[in-house]
């Protein structure tokens, strides 16, 4: 047996094992920096609009957005009620594109007064939500 035939299998051996470690590597790093983008909604009140009081009749301004992260144009839903009462006073779609934050403006009145302060609330769903996107702030209707 010749010893130069073991040097050479020896050394193609580990050229092989270094090629296949090197390879995995670069896999390994590759499927690292391909990770795809979180998508997500943000659905939130606009601060400086939030309105606390309001008589009877007035008409008031409700303000939120609507920032679409998902990857595509969505559709949706929104209602606006009470929380300890059924009636909605919207119920509403909206088309909002990828990457566009939608500022939604409603106007409503109230028809009587609330007792005290009551929890004022939006829900924002899409198709195949499980749980809407709720917003809430309180108001005092005099």
């Amino acid at each position: 047996m010749d010893l130069t035939d073991d040097k050479m299998d020896d050394f193609l051996f580990k050229g092989l094992v270094i090629v296949l470690i090197v390879v995995l590597g670069i896999l390994l790093i590759n499927s690292f920096l391909n990770i795809e983008e979180e998508t997500f909604t943000q659905v939130y009140l606009i601060p400086d609009k939030i309105v606390n009081s309001a008589s009877v009749g007035e008409e008031i301004s409700i303000e939120f957005e609507i920032d679409n992260r998902e990857g595509k144009a969505v559709e949706y839903s929104y209602k606006m009620f009470f929380e300890d009462e059924q009636v909605n006073f919207f119920n509403r779609n909206v088309l909002v594109e990828n990457n566009e934050k939608k500022r939604l403006i409603e106007k409503i009145s109230f028809n009587e007064p609330t007792d005290g302060k009551q929890k004022f609330v939006i829900e924002v769903s899409k198709e195949g939500m499980e749980e809407p996107y709720s917003l809430w702030f309180w108001i005092e209707v005099k």
